[in-house]
């Protein structure tokens, strides 16, 4: 992020994203509280939206820094995926079942994070 950034951003969101009718923005891979506080500087009160990224300030903070919305994007699903494998490894090198339980949330539960409309 250089100096310019700021200015160059305000100037690029003011006439394109809202002439567009955008009334927000959202900026993948901002981490850096210095980064994050120029982005929102920059966009002439468009709210900023970040996605959940290693090393990105916890929600408080980022509250303060001006962030507007914060994403998990795809590291819930890609946390569990990682987890599945883990577990799969297990049960294929040593055959127990035990461990695939661990943690595991029965259907109704689950169903009942969908409810009908």
């Amino acid at each position: 992020m250089t100096a310019a950034t700021p200015t160059a951003a305000r100037r690029f969101f003011e006439q394109r994203y809202r002439a567009a009718g955008c009334d927000g923005i959202f900026v993948p891979g901002l981490a850096e509280a210095s980064a994050i506080r120029a982005v929102v500087a920059g966009i002439a009160g468009l709210p900023l939206n970040v996605m959940a990224y290693p090393g990105l300030p916890a929600a408080a903070e980022l509250r303060e820094l001006g962030v507007r919305r914060l994403s998990a994007g795809a590291a819930i699903a890609s946390a569990a995926l990682g987890r599945a494998r883990s577990r799969a490894r297990a049960f294929l090198a040593d055959g127990r079942s035990e461990p695939l339980f661990d943690e595991s949330v029965a259907y109704g539960p689950t169903n009942a994070l969908f409810p009908r409309a």
